[in-house]
């Protein structure tokens, strides 16, 4: 079983001058104005494994593993 892949789009941000608040937020689809003013905690979520942790305002549980599709046969 595979997971479904999510394509983020946007540009990187650099390493040398980050932006402020959360680092991912420039490529993030839930992010707000409090990701621009905030650093995001460190935090544990359900659904991780050990030592898995996320940095997020809005963490999500680990995402469940895609079914694949059914393919017709010909």
């Amino acid at each position: 079983p595979r997971r479904e892949r999510i394509l983020l789009k946007g540009d990187v941000p650099s390493p040398v001058n980050p932006p402020s608040g959360c680092r991912f937020r420039t490529r993030c689809w839930k992010a707000t104005d409090k990701c621009a003013s905030e650093d995001p905690a460190l935090i544990q979520i359900d659904g991780n494994g050990e030592g898995h942790l996320t940095a997020c305002h809005y963490p999500e549980a680990a995402a469940p593993l895609a079914v694949p599709s059914a393919r017709k046969s010909l």
